[in-house]
């Protein structure tokens, strides 16, 4: 249930800055990569600063999740949510003053440091914004479900981790234009405090 909370956050975010931002993602990479790819192509020098700013902020992000998951065993989980919080605090602060492509560097390191987060959970993918891929394999899982060595469970937290994504895109599409990015970003950061919260209190 915790994994598809974050998985709904990321579909949530992914689509305010879509909607924000060109067509900008903060957790679908493969999007990012296509429109970078148009704007090499076109030479729109604005977009290609942008997508690529985007793009590194989500991979120093990963890179930033990886080195906690690696030093710091249990905390890990509470360490890397109100890293996440903080940085969508962050963005909203930036984004009230200056609706800009900066005030979505956040986000995207955020994302990518979420994407760290499956590793706490064995084979479960936690918070993870790898769609095509998750879709993948549900494919695969729903295959081998007459097999010996068939996995149910792990079959219905792949489509219920789909369905994560799609419902977040969904609160987002509804909420980005009656609030506006800074609000849709407090929410999001919200979610996050709140599962930090029940972490603490789990434990």
């Amino acid at each position: 249930m915790f994994g598809a909370l974050l998985t709904a956050v990321a579909g949530f975010l992914d689509v305010v800055a879509y909607v924000t931002f060109s067509h900008l993602y903060v957790s679908f990479m493969s999007g990012n990569s296509i429109h970078l790819g148009m704007a090499l192509a076109t030479l729109r020098t604005s977009d290609i600063a942008a997508i690529s700013g985007v793009v590194a902020a989500f991979v120093f992000g990963a890179s930033a999740g990886t080195l906690l998951h690696d030093h710091a065993g249990v905390r890990l989980l509470p360490l890397a949510l109100g890293i996440e919080a903080g940085l969508l605090l962050l963005a909203a602060a930036a984004s009230s003053i200056a609706l800009s492509t900066i005030s979505l560097l956040p986000v995207a390191l955020a994302m990518g440091l979420q994407n760290s987060l499956h590793q706490t959970s064995g084979q479960t993918s936690v918070g993870k914004g790898f769609v095509s891929g998750e879709l993948v394999r549900l494919g695969q899982s729903i295959a081998r479900l007459r097999a010996r060595a068939a996995d149910p469970a792990g079959t219905a937290t792949l489509f219920l981790g789909w369905i994560a994504f799609v419902a977040g895109a969904a609160g987002g599409a509804l909420l980005i234009t009656p609030l506006g990015p800074a609000a849709c970003l407090l929410i999001a950061a919200a979610i996050l405090v709140a599962a930090l919260v029940a972490d603490l209190f789990r434990h």
